[in-house]
């Protein structure tokens, strides 16, 4: 008997089981001639991208399906996730993602007997990564190089069919000249991928995302300030390689030539430093020249003494150059001493005066110890407390007349015309009045 109970209790368990099995409730699908309609949140993506998928199903009335409706999503690139959602309202959601995928996305919805109609409703496509690229752009940063060469940064743009810019998009640079500090960037949130190129000439550079290639960018190479200088004495000719120190003042004067040639970069500054701890300001030579004189200090000895007169060039881009050349000053010349011999004629001695006529004449002074300084003036002293100044070596002077006759001291000082001075003196005997 208990055996008995036992075996129908089993058996009830088993058949509850059964009947709870057939109890399960079947999924929901949309009726026969119902409508699915996908769109996407945004039909760009990057790649590792992601966007909202949404799905509307409404029955042949246009009412919505009844909710709980399955919606199944399928894509052929990437996944979504999930796949499966039920409506609410007529809307099932899921979300893409592009994964590390480049290319076009079909993303499809079903359930049950719905369709996408003759408009395939039920599809979204969604390019992806380098697939989206419409146009790419590249430009340089500044966009040349200096006279020498240079670093600039060249930057990509990338750019989908709705002017949407374009993140997470490889970008292929390519350059015929110099270095790239990479051949491939990834473009950022804003579309942009920097790599920098440098090259000491001109290159020219193309940058390609996806199928798309940019027409060719020239990054030029600036001209560079030119500049020179050039040297010459202010007496005499040739070069600046042996310029004499002046004998009275131990200096001498030169002129600098400073020019700015056709092809030269124009200029902001321009400055010479004369290389004896002077400067001078030369505008941005304009005018393609400039002139500049400038005195130097001689010798102390008998040792030349050499001096480097550098012009540094400044252009509008900040590139300089410079020039230089040398000054050599030679000791000043040996100078033998300037002796004068004054003589005097006398007149006849009257009632009104005597007649003196006088003549100055100066020797030596001249340079390396030969010739004659040049006089430049002739200052006379008669001994009566008269005076006179003449350019010529010959003056004259009436002398009054006494009852006695009368002693004078005659002194003439001559002035070289580098301002040394000689003196030279006679004594006279002034007649009386006859």
């Amino acid at each position: 008997m208990r055996m008995l109970k036992h075996v129908f209790i089993t058996a009830a368990v088993a058949g509850a089981a059964f009947v709870g099995a057939g109890c399960d409730k079947a999924q929901l699908l949309a009726p026969t001639q119902s409508t699915i309609s996908v769109t996407a949140a945004s039909k760009l993506l990057a790649s590792n991208g992601e966007t909202e998928i949404s799905a509307v199903v409404v029955e042949q009335a246009g009412t919505p399906v009844q909710n709980g409706t399955t919606v199944r999503f399928t894509t052929n690139l990437g996944r979504v996730e999930p796949v499966e959602t039920q409506t609410r309202n007529g809307l099932a959601m899921t979300r893409f993602f592009a994964s590390n995928s480049s290319g076009v996305a079909r993303i499809t919805a079903s359930s049950g007997a719905a369709s996408g109609g003759t408009g395939n409703t039920n599809v979204v496509e969604i390019t992806v990564g380098a697939a989206a690229v419409n146009t790419i752009s590249v430009r340089a940063n500044p966009g040349s190089i200096g006279p020498t060469g240079g670093t600039v940064e060249l930057i990509a743009t990338v750019v989908g069919e709705n002017g949407q810019a374009l993140p997470g998009v490889v970008v292929t640079f390519n350059s015929d000249q110099g270095s790239l500090s990479s051949n491939t960037a990834v473009t950022g949130a804003g579309g942009e991928a920097r790599v920098t190129l440098t090259t000491n000439q001109q290159a020219s550079v193309t940058a390609t995302a996806g199928t798309k290639t940019t027409t060719a960018l020239v990054v030029g190479q600036r001209s560079g300030p030119i500049i020179s200088i050039s040297c010459a004495p202010t007496a005499g000719t040739g070069n600046c390689a042996a310029v004499q120190a002046s004998a009275s003042n131990n200096t001498a004067t030169v002129l600098f030539t400073i020019t700015r040639p056709t092809g030269s970069s124009t200029l902001r500054t321009a400055t010479i430093d004369f290389g004896d701890g002077t400067s001078q300001a030369l505008g941005n030579l304009a005018g393609g020249t400039a002139t500049v004189t400038h005195t130097y200090a001689g010798p102390s000895g008998t040792t030349s003494v050499p001096y480097t007169a550098t012009v540094q060039a400044t252009d509008i881009n900040g590139e300089s150059q410079s020039a230089a050349t040398t000054v050599i000053i030679t000791p000043k010349p040996t100078i033998t001493p300037i002796n004068v011999t004054l003589t005097a004629t006398p007149g006849t001695a009257t009632a009104g005066g005597q007649r003196w006529e006088f003549t100055a004449t100066a020797t030596g002074g001249g340079d390396n110890g030969t010739g004659n300084a040049t006089i430049q003036s002739y200052s006379w002293e008669f001994g009566d407390g008269s005076s006179a100044t003449t350019s010529g070596n010959t003056t004259a002077h009436v002398y009054d007349t006494a009852l006695t006759e009368q002693r004078r001291t005659v002194t003439v000082t001559v002035r070289t015309v580098d301002g040394r001075t000689a003196t030279g003196r006679t004594e006279i005997l002034v007649s009386k009045f006859p």
